[in-house]
């Protein structure tokens, strides 16, 4: 039977240096996490991370809430149903959330009912009331409307048409109540209020229209700040009796008729309304943390870190990282997060395969500024993996291969997987008694792979692995392979077993 002679070599590889970077940013933030964060473009352009904007919570008093976020349109509290949506959305201009409708003349509004009862619960409703929203208006030219309530109501001898609007006039808004506060004995009464100030096209303003049930105190704010005040009573002071407010039948909501802009967080509740706007942003802090990125050897250190952010006065950005060989360590819920600051020249003190990034953003006291993340830049020394080994022996047998190889030296190995297939350069193969490829050897130069079918022509190839390098049948190569040379055989009976 004829063997074959080959020559085992040493061979001494030392580890290399390849300085690479990884960005996240742009297209590439990859979050695991998002706390309190939103990904949305800067003045620039440029994706960012952002503290989530504000938006209202829905409470027990809430009514009707419209966040315009995405279509379709929803009112949060499920009480109003849409009927009629002829509006896009807007993610860019927005004030808060996800995003703002959008209106213009050309396809005016949206309509809303309450399954043909009136826009206030009950017969007659005896409680305070509140309606608020954001407005941003292109022109604000006579005759836009931001929303209107017809309807018909009963007052005992007959249905009156009712109206509850607030639309422009002299780029100023004006609420006209028409028949829903009805004074005893009268068949019409009409309640009109409107601000003081002119709106400035371009600029989100904050509106609200708040009623004192108590007293008849209807007070129309802007930004928070008094604009006027009616009374709904006898005297058309607090002092007189407040006219009862007569619910309606059959009424519709009506949404941006004839408006040119953007609209957000219409909310209508069943409650005062204290003077406190809505804060810009959701939350004090919002954290963001990276998907593990792979540096692709168990050896790679960090060695610079670079973010492009935008800091406000009053804001702030933290940055931590956790390095680790296991990937399912670095999935952990708790890792032992280190503070980096960007630009500093950072030397990991050990090397790791898997990273990741947390960044924490801070915003300033009124929850109004967010700072934002554009960009991160990492940059690593990634060591060369472990040469394979250089020379590579298959000696066939009866039913089985001994396969032999070239030790390498080399401080990172920390054993050799063998591959085979039945198929040249296909070296996933399935054998009896657990020979499935790949098989991890340990730091042996030598197996003897039993089971095999005599007369198959079998194919084989090593690998030298490192410590994060994972086990059985995932091992990751280097781009260019980090294969041996392939050698093959064919176990035959005339062979004789391989002791």
């Amino acid at each position: 039977m004829k063997r074959i002679v080959v020559f085992l070599f040493i061979i001494i590889v030392p580890l290399y240096s390849i300085e690479r970077e990884y960005i996240l940013g742009g297209d590439n933030w990859q979050p695991l996490l998002l706390k309190n964060i939103e990904i949305n473009q800067n003045e620039a352009g440029e994706n960012s991370l952002f503290i989530q904007n504000g938006e209202y919570a829905l409470d027990n008093s809430t009514e009707l809430l419209l966040h315009f976020n995405s279509l379709p349109i929803v009112d949060v509290t499920g009480n109003f149903r849409l009927i009629e949506n002829k509006v896009s959305i807007s993610e860019g201009r927005k004030k808060f959330g996800a995003g703002a409708a959008l209106f213009n003349k050309e396809t005016n509004s949206i309509v809303l009912d309450r399954n043909g009862r009136g826009f206030f619960p009950g017969r007659i409703y005896s409680d305070d009331f509140s309606i608020e929203f954001w407005v941003y208006g292109q022109n604000y030219t006579d005759g836009e409307t931001i929303f209107f309530v017809d309807g018909f109501a009963d007052i005992g001898n007959g249905f009156i048409s009712q109206l509850f609007r607030c639309h422009i006039e002299n780029r100023k808004t004006v609420w006209t109540i028409k028949n829903f506060f009805i004074p005893p004995g009268s068949k019409e009464f009409e309640v009109k209020i409107s601000s003081e100030r002119q709106l400035i096209p371009g600029v989100w303003t904050h509106h609200l229209l708040r009623y004192d049930s108590t007293t008849g105190l209807m007070e129309y704010l802007i930004d928070a700040k008094p604009e006027s005040v009616i009374y709904a009573t006898t005297s058309e002071r607090e002092a007189g009796q407040v006219y009862p407010l007569y619910s309606g039948t059959r009424g519709r909501i009506v949404i941006g008729n004839n408006f040119t802009g953007l609209i957000d967080e219409f909310r209508f509740k069943l409650e005062w309304i204290n003077n406190n706007m809505l804060p810009l942003l959701g939350a004090h802090t919002g954290v963001y943390i990276s998907e593990p990125v792979d540096l692709g050897n168990s050896k790679s250190t960090l060695i610079g870190f670079e973010a492009k952010n935008i800091i406000p006065i009053g804001t702030d950005i933290l940055y931590y990282y956790y390095l680790s060989d296991s990937r399912q360590a670095i999935m952990e819920d708790s890792p032992e997060w280190k503070k980096i600051a960007p630009g500093s020249g950072l030397l990991s003190e050990r090397g790791g395969r898997f990273l990741r990034i947390k960044a924490v953003l801070y915003s300033d006291g009124e929850k109004s500024v967010s700072p934002s993340v554009s960009r991160i830049n990492i940059k690593f020394d990634q060591k060369s993996s472990p040469p394979p080994p250089r020379v590579v022996r298959a000696e066939p047998g009866n039913s089985s291969v001994r396969l032999k190889w070239s030790e390498v030296i080399d401080p990172d190995i920390d054993g050799y997987y063998v591959y085979f297939g039945e198929r040249s350069g296909k070296y996933f193969g399935s054998e009896k008694n657990n020979n499935t490829s790949p098989i991890d050897v340990g730091k042996n130069n030598e197996i003897i792979i039993r089971n095999l079918e005599n007369g198959r022509i079998y194919y084989f190839a090593v690998v030298s692995y490192s410590r994060s390098t994972p086990r059985y049948g995932s091992v990751i190569v280097n781009e260019g392979g980090d294969y041996s040379v392939e050698v093959s055989a064919r176990p035959l009976e005339t062979y004789g077993d391989i002791k």
